[in-house]
């Protein structure tokens, strides 16, 4: 399973920052991730300068599961699989957008932009950077509520 899936992580997570988004944005945005408008190459230090697209590529719906788990540096991690649709959406946005930000928006907060660095074709994706076990487990915790998991 990690030997699937690594190359996965890697793909998409390689370029990840380690900050995340310190306010709340001020539009009432659904939770999912988002390709971004007008990228210039700058996620700012906190995300900042990013505009978000109107809707998510991806949304709550489009996730069957989500864990806790541990990335291949022993680091705390949220695994999430995608549902076929939500697959479907997955490759093809981080096929037609490379190197470009997919943003991580979850309760009206950026938890991450990382850069999509290849396709991500196997569903899965992993949710990782300088998180800590408390804040894998509070994600884990709040998507799982909200996609009856």
């Amino acid at each position: 399973m990690f030997l699937k899936i690594f190359p996965l992580i890697i793909g998409m997570f390689l370029a990840t920052a380690s900050y995340s988004q310190t306010k709340p944005m001020s539009r009432d945005t659904i939770s999912g991730l988002y390709l971004t408008k007008n990228y210039d190459g700058f996620t700012g230090d906190n995300y900042e300068t990013l505009i978000l697209q109107d809707t998510p590529s991806i949304y709550l719906s489009d996730i069957k599961e989500v864990s806790q788990s541990f990335n291949y540096l022993g680091k705390p991690s949220v695994h999430v699989v995608l549902t076929t649709l939500g697959s479907a959406k997955l490759k093809e946005i981080t096929t037609e957008f490379t190197g470009e930000p997919l943003v991580i928006y979850f309760g009206k907060k950026i938890v991450l932009a990382p850069t999509m660095m290849s396709p991500i074709t196997g569903g899965q994706l992993e949710i990782s950077s300088n998180l800590t076990l408390q804040e894998t487990d509070g994600m884990v915790r709040w998507l799982k509520s909200r996609i009856g998991n």
